[in-house]
């Protein structure tokens, strides 16, 4: 993992894992007029939070790549805190140079609209401002991977992490719903789960 710069001591934070956060997934229309679907890298406990940081990466994207069009069609998905998955000192290296915006708004690893019930997802703390945490959507795997093989990815990792966190979090997988993020239109029902954490 890379370094997200703090003052504060080193693993010293124990961070508020959310009991359920949502994923959102955004569409890609390639040059060829194929249509992908791409995850946010941000996921948020408030899904009235999660519609306006979708609308401003679709925003964003568009006025900064050429080629590739972007629809406010796409997927939420809610996600379950699972277990806590316990970061150390070897987890960090040098920080790497910071990648622009539209390389860092979303990852694809496992497939999770497809394979949301063999998924889980790994979160790690992003950071805080003002007392709010911030959580990032780091990587997507199957279900049974070791906790040896999560290790090594980690190590390996360049994706940022506040480096008070003493912990990262698996969360499970609800089925993924589609969603227009410009009306809000969705069948999933919405909740607000802000200050119900784990920790």
């Amino acid at each position: 993992m890379s370094v997200r710069s703090k003052s504060a001591q080193f693993q010293s934070k124990d961070f508020n894992f959310p009991k359920f956060v949502y994923v959102g997934c955004i569409s890609i229309v390639d040059s060829a007029g194929h249509s992908h679907n791409a995850c946010l890298t941000r996921v948020f406990d408030n899904l009235d939070i999660l519609k306006r940081y979708a609308l401003f990466v679709i925003n964003d994207l568009s006025k900064s790549i050429e080629g590739i069009g972007f629809t406010y069609q796409g997927f939420l998905i809610k996600a379950k805190f699972n277990r806590l998955f316990s970061l150390n000192k070897t987890h960090w290296k040098q920080k790497s140079a910071d990648h622009p915006l539209n390389a860092q708004n979303f990852r694809n690893d496992v497939n999770i609209i497809k394979y949301w019930e063999m998924s889980e997802l790994l979160v790690t703390p992003d950071g805080e401002s003002d007392g709010v945490e911030f959580f990032s959507f780091c990587v997507s795997l199957f279900k049974d991977t070791p906790d040896t093989e999560i290790d090594l990815f980690i190590k390996n990792s360049d994706h940022a992490v506040d480096t008070r966190a003493t912990n990262a979090a698996l969360y499970t997988l609800e089925k993924p719903e589609k969603i227009d993020w410009l009306e809000n239109s969705h069948k999933f029902i919405a909740g607000n789960w802000e200050g119900n954490y784990i920790n």
